[in-house]
C-alpha cells in the first residue's frame, strides 16, 4: 500500500496497490490527519495545495487557503518520487535576494566594503561579520513581496548593526530594494512606517557626516546617496504602484462594460424574441382562428352557394396566412434585395371583415381615416384584427361593430360585440392577444383599453398619427415581420 499525504498535512490518501492491473472503479479513501508521521520516502511537502498522482490514477483535492497548483507525485518500482511547483512570485523574490548576495559579495571582494573608504564604528569587528550581516540582509529581501513588512523589520535590524560594522555598501543596496518593495507592495501601515524610518535614517546620516566632517560637501553627498538609495526606489515603487491601481481600475471599467454590452444585447435578444412571438401570434392565431370558425360554419350548412363563399374566404386568409409568414422568413433570413410588401395595413381591414363575415359574424364597420405613419397603420390593423378574433372565438356568430375615426393627432379605434347568452359579464382573460393589443398601441405611443359595459366587450385604442422615430424604429422593424 502506498501512502500520499496532502502538502498541508491535513489529509493523507491510500492508494492502490501497486500489482493492481486495472483501474479501480471506488475512489481513493481521504481521512484527517491523525497525528501519523509523513512516509520518508514522500518527504515534506511545502505548498498547502497539491495533486497526487500514482500510476494508476489521479487524485485530486484542493485546499481552500491557495489556488490550486498542480503537483505530481508518482509511485514508480516501489519509491515515491515528488514533483512540486512553487509560487512564481515566491521564486522571483529568492532569485532577486541570491542576485543581491552574489553582487554584495563581489563589493566586499573587489574592496568596495565601506562608503567613502569608511571604517568601522567599532574598533574590534571580526572578519565575517559584514558578510553574515549581508547574508542576514538578503534573507530578508527574499520575503519583498509576499512579506513586506517582514522584509522592512528585518533589513533595518541588520542595518543598525551593519552601522556600526561599516556601513557596507551592499547591505543599503539590499535596503533600497526592500523599500522599493515596500512602496510597490506593503499595506498602507507599512509604507507609513517605512517613510517613519527612511526620515530617521536621513536625519541620522546628514548629522553624523555635519558632525563627523563639519564640510557642507559631504552633508550634500550624504544627502545625495540617501536620495539615490532610498527616496528614488520609494518614488518609483509608488509610482508603480498608482500604475498598477490605475490598470485595475480601466479592466474593472472595461470588464463593467462588456457586461454591460452583454446584458444590453440579451435584452435586445428577449425584445426580439418577444416581438416575435406577438407576430407569430397575430399571423398565424388571428388566421387560424378565422379559418376554423369558417370551416365549422361551412360544415354546418348545406346551401352549395355558401359553402362555395366559405371557402373561398378560408382560401384567401390561408393566402394571406402564407404571403405574411414569408414576409417573416424573409426579414429574418436577412434577404434585403427587394422590400417586402406590407401584408399588414389598413387598406386590408375589409378582408378582417369579409372573413368575419364568412365565419357568421355579421359586421357593421365605420373606417374613416386618411394617410397613416407606417407604425400606427400597422399598429391600428393588428388591434382590429386581434379585436376581431376574439370576439368571433368567445362569441361566435355575434355583431361585431367596428368604429375607426381620425382627428389632426389621433387615431380612435373601438371594436365592440355582445356578450354571449349564458356567460357572465365579466372581462375576459388578459391572454396572449390582449397583452399583444396593449403592447401594439404601447409601442406607438398610445393606449389600449378592454372593458365590459351594458352587456357588451369593448376594445378602444387611441394611437398617434405622428410617431417619434424612435418609437417608429421599433414599429418598422415590427411591420416588417408581419
Amino acid at each position: 500500500m502506498i501512502e500520499a499525504r496532502c502538502r498541508c498535512r491535513r489529509y493523507r490518501t491510500a492508494s492502490a496497490p501497486k500489482t493492481t492491473t486495472q483501474k479501480p472503479t471506488s475512489q481513493p479513501t481521504i481521512t484527517p490527519r491523525t497525528g501519523d508521521s509523513i512516509p520518508t520516502s514522500l518527504g515534506r511537502w511545502p505548498h498547502p495545495t497539491h495533486r497526487p498522482r500514482d500510476r494508476e490514477r489521479v487524485i485530486t483535492w484542493d485546499d481552500d487557503r491557495c489556488q490550486p497548483v498542480c503537483c505530481h507525485g508518482g509511485v514508480q518500482g516501489g519509491a515515491a518520487m515528488t514533483k512540486f511547483t512553487i509560487d512564481p512570485d515566491r521564486r522571483r523574490d529568492v532569485a532577486v535576494a541570491v542576485a543581491f548576495f552574489v553582487l554584495g559579495i563581489a563589493l566586499y571582494v573587489g574592496d568596495l566594503r565601506y562608503f567613502f573608504g569608511g571604517e568601522p564604528l567599532v574598533s574590534v569587528v571580526p572578519e565575517w561579520v559584514p558578510y553574515v550581516a549581508l547574508a542576514l540582509a538578503c534573507a530578508f529581501q527574499s520575503l519583498r513581496s509576499t512579506r513586506p513588512d517582514i522584509a522592512l523589520g528585518g533589513c533595518l535590524a541588520v542595518m543598525v548593526v551593519d552601522a556600526f560594522a561599516g556601513p557596507t555598501i551592499a547591505v543599503w543596496i539590499v535596503y533600497s530594494d526592500v523599500v522599493y518593495s515596500v512602496a510597490r507592495y506593503g499595506s498602507t501601515q507599512t509604507r507609513r512606517a517605512m517613510l517613519l524610518a527612511n526620515w530617521l535614517i536621513a536625519a541620522v546620516a546628514l548629522t553624523t557626516a555635519i558632525a563627523g566632517s563639519g564640510d557642507w560637501r559631504v552633508a550634500l553627498m550624504v544627502m545625495l546617496l540617501v536620495t539615490a538609495l532610498i527616496a528614488s526606489p520609494a518614488s518609483y515603487g509608488h509610482a508603480i504602484r498608482q500604475h498598477q491601481i490605475a490598470a485595475g481600475s480601466e479592466r474593472a471599467r472595461a470588464q463593467a462594460t462588456e457586461e454591460l454590452a452583454v446584458r444590453e444585447q440579451e435584452a435586445a435578444v428577449a425584445q426580439e424574441r418577444r416581438q416575435l412571438a406577438r407576430d407569430l401570434h397575430d399571423v398565424i392565431a388571428g388566421h387560424l382562428s378565422g379559418i376554423a370558425l369558417q370551416t365549422a360554419a361551412a360544415l354546418e350548412t348545406t346551401d352549395s352557394t355558401t359553402r362555395e363563399t366559405v371557402l373561398r374566404t378560408v382560401r384567401a386568409s390561408s393566402v394571406d396566412a402564407l404571403g405574411e409568414m414569408r414576409t417573416m422568413i424573409e426579414l429574418l433570413s436577412g434577404s434585403d434585395d427587394v422590400d417586402p410588401p406590407a401584408t399588414a395595413t389598413m387598406a386590408r381591414v375589409d378582408r378582417l371583415i369579409d372573413a368575419a363575415r364568412a365565419a357568421g359574424s355579421p359586421v357593421r364597420a365605420t373606417i374613416g381615416h386618411s394617410r397613416l405613419a407606417p407604425a400606427t397603420d400597422i399598429a391600428a390593423f393588428r388591434i382590429i384584427q386581434q379585436a376581431i378574433t376574439n370576439a368571433t372565438v368567445h362569441s361566435p356568430g355575434s355583431a361585431i361593430e367596428i368604429d375607426v375615426q381620425q382627428d389632426d393627432s389621433s387615431l380612435s379605434i373601438a371594436v365592440t360585440n355582445p356578450v354571449p347568452d349564458g356567460t357572465t359579464a365579466a372581462l375576459p382573460e388578459a391572454g396572449h392577444g390582449i397583452t399583444n393589443m396593449r403592447m401594439r398601441a404601447s409601442s406607438v405611443g398610445g393606449v389600449l383599453e378592454v372593458s365590459v359595459s351594458q352587456g357588451r366587450w369593448r376594445v378602444s385604442a387611441q394611437l398617434p398619427t405622428i410617431v417619434l422615430d424612435t418609437t417608429a424604429g421599433i414599429s418598422t422593424t415590427s411591420a416588417g415581420s408581419r
